[in-house]
């Protein structure tokens, strides 16, 4: 365990998860060449992303509970596979229908893959690493989010988008090869890839036992909240409000998008620290990031006029820290869930943000049409990604975010009252810890 081996397998399914977040994101770059090519309206794009992102989510339970009965091992090297042959079908595709098609690949070959890395932590990794892990997993997704933001927006503009989503396709084949090649499930005489131990039996007990378990039910609203915004934002509206509507260039934009990776690579060790060392604090860290989301979004949206470019950053530094904060759903599950159901548990936590970012697509997209149609018909001449429209559209998302934070509020009630209960720990009020730890200081 932790030895010069486990972190080649996991370099490796890592790689696999970069490959996974370079093909989700893609389209995130390509919404302008997107419309153009199909030649669609706001609508009809948020589909075209939504539909990806609703696959995804809908596969989380299903792919958590083949997770526990067939190991990590299968389930990142077929979502390579999947994936690569979606890339293709959207790389020759020439209208709407089949381009859906192969989006819809791309996020069941995208849902099998980040729960199914951090599966296989369990196997290879042992002690406090643990709970940095998983932040060590998001960063490898952030630099797969940074490639589509700077070389696959070049590609694209260069080749064109035969070959650009051909390339990707290439990439998630020889993914495929090297998971197969190189990583396992477990070492030898370490966690067995499969079966029971201390749980029950079949797929729907375990699916239930780990739904009612509090701590997963946390991670869930944990992972809702924190991030839908920056999904909303990375993989479909964020391309073009910066560029249509705020009027930088595209690449400006992708210079602009890439401080959202560079801030999640730097602020996600940090979580992993942070919650490893203070593990009945890490819901106070949601809650707070939860918090300087809104206040973010809401100082952009309400500026008067188009907001200033330093805000802008501000912006987009809090949905990288944003990131991050929501892998910390998967740390509730882990220390909540045995082992053997823990795929089960991960795939219910995952869907919280996939559920959020599929709600909030399509909505900004229909609310961005009806903007546009209701100024048109009033006399005014305006683009279809008017600023205007954008800062109605995106408020949408507030709902989303209250929503997240009053039930993370709620879940970490009931799951402190179960650690009393069960464990007899109390947790209590954050300035009432400080308190203490200040009385406790010499003079």
């Amino acid at each position: 365990m932790n030895s010069a081996r486990s972190w080649l397998v996991w370099g490796v399914a890592a790689l696999a998860y970069i490959a996974a977040v370079l093909h989700r994101s893609s389209l995130g770059v390509a919404g302008p060449a997107a419309s153009e090519r199909f030649e669609v309206a706001a609508t009809e794009l948020s589909t075209l992303g939504a539909v990806q992102v609703g696959v995804y989510a809908a596969m989380q339970i299903p792919v958590g509970v083949l997770l526990d009965r067939l190991g990590p091992r299968v389930l990142i090297a077929s979502g390579a596979a999947v994936m690569a042959g979606g890339q293709l079908l959207v790389a020759i595709a020439e209208d709407m229908p089949l381009a859906i098609l192969g989006r819809v690949l791309v996020g069941i070959g995208d849902a099998a893959t980040f729960i199914s890395v951090i599966r296989l932590q369990s196997g290879w990794f042992r002690g406090p690493i643990l709970a940095q892990m998983s932040q060590y997993t998001a960063i490898s997704g952030q630099v797969g989010q940074l490639l589509s933001a700077v070389p696959f927006v070049w590609l694209l503009s260069a080749a064109g988008w035969t070959l650009s989503f051909g390339t990707l396709a290439a990439v998630g084949a020889v993914a495929f090869v090297l998971v197969l090649l190189i990583v396992f499930d477990a070492p030898p005489g370490g966690a067995p890839p499969t079966g029971s131990i201390d749980v029950p039996e079949g797929w729907l007990p375990r699916l239930r036992s780990a739904f009612r378990t509090p701590g997963t039910r946390l991670g869930f609203w944990t992972h809702f909240s924190l991030l839908g915004s920056t999904n909303l934002f990375l993989l479909l509206w964020g391309f073009p409000m910066l560029v249509e509507g705020l009027d930088y260039s595209q690449a400006q934009a992708a210079g602009l998008m890439s401080i959202v990776v560079v801030t999640g690579m730097v602020v996600g060790p940090i979580v992993g620290i942070t919650t490893a060392r203070f593990p009945l604090r890490r819901s106070t860290l949601v809650l707070a990031l939860v918090a300087l989301v809104v206040a973010a979004w809401a100082a952009v949206l309400a500026w008067p006029t188009q907001p200033p470019t330093w805000l802008v950053v501000l912006l987009l530094v809090v949905l990288g820290a944003a990131g991050p904060g929501s892998t910390v759903g998967f740390d509730f599950a882990r220390t909540s869930n045995p082992l053997r159901v823990l795929g089960s548990a991960n795939g219910i936590v995952n869907v919280g943000g996939f559920i959020a970012t599929f709600a909030a697509m399509p909505a900004v997209g229909i609310i961005l049409d009806l903007v546009h149609s209701a100024r048109v018909a009033g006399g005014e001449a305006v683009g279809l990604y008017d600023w205007e429209g954008f800062r109605v559209a995106l408020s949408f998302q507030f709902v989303l975010l209250a929503l997240g934070f009053l039930m993370v509020v709620r879940m970490r009630r009931i799951t402190r009252s179960r650690l009393r209960e069960e464990e007899g720990i109390e947790v209590g009020p954050l300035w009432a810890a400080i308190a203490r730890r200040m009385r406790r200081r010499p003079d």
